[in-house]
């Protein structure tokens, strides 16, 4: 199985994040996205919201007016924690190396 490349994984930490501050619609997370400075357009980003919704770390709803919008789920909640605790831990620990 090919691990995932760090952009994706970096990418699959600010969408959790971001449907954990607010449910948001695609392109309200590519619009997000690039405030961050990460250029993903709507196809680059669906296979990674679709791998988020097999995981239930997010489902999707149809709302009238707006489309799709993605919501974080326990699971997903879980997951970001996972790895934001994994990121204190490197920013701690300052990779001083020998």
């Amino acid at each position: 199985m090919k691990s995932p490349s760090l952009d994706r994984v970096f990418s699959r930490i600010y969408i959790l994040k971001l449907v954990h501050a607010s449910p948001s619609t695609v392109m309200n997370l590519v619009d997000r996205l690039r405030e961050y400075g990460l250029e993903l357009n709507i196809r680059s980003l669906r296979p990674i919201l679709r791998s988020l919704m097999i995981a239930r770390a997010i489902t999707a709803e149809l709302v009238e007016g707006s489309g799709r919008v993605y919501c974080i789920t326990d699971s997903g909640r879980d997951e970001l924690e996972r790895y934001l605790s994994h990121l204190d831990v490197l920013k701690r620990d300052g990779g001083g190396g020998a």
